[in-house]
């Protein structure tokens, strides 16, 4: 992922290498989210449990490869096993769905590290 994040950074003519990390990353489950999570972390360690939605900085997985600028979503299974009302399931897509839609798109001709310096 990081070399995939550098080479969409590069071909932007960003410098920092961040400008072409995504701008949010959505897990469809909890249980994904918290494997990654507790990654190499042992007993007591562990993170027990994680709230649908995004992610506080300090719940963000060991090495994880982008920058602070992504934000962490974690929505809920799609698996019609939980006990949850179609409402309920339905309602963290749709704040994804938001949150996406808020994203500018296509990006921004001048990537940020260059709009910073463009300033100075």
């Amino acid at each position: 992922m990081r070399a995939h994040m550098r080479a969409a950074s590069e071909s932007i003519g960003c410098t920092c290498g961040c400008c072409g990390a995504p701008a949010l990353v959505a897990f469809s489950g909890k249980r994904h989210y918290m494997e990654l999570l507790n990654a190499g972390r042992r007993g007591k360690s562990k993170i027990s449990k994680v709230d649908i939605g995004v992610q506080p900085a300090n719940l963000i997985p060991p090495g994880w490869p982008f920058p602070a600028s992504t934000q962490v979503i974690v929505c809920c299974s799609t698996s019609g096993a939980s006990p949850m009302t179609a409402a309920e399931r339905l309602a963290p897509y749709q704040d994804l769905a938001s949150k996406l839609a808020d994203v500018p798109w296509p990006r921004a001709e001048l990537p940020r590290c260059k709009r910073k310096e463009a300033a100075m």
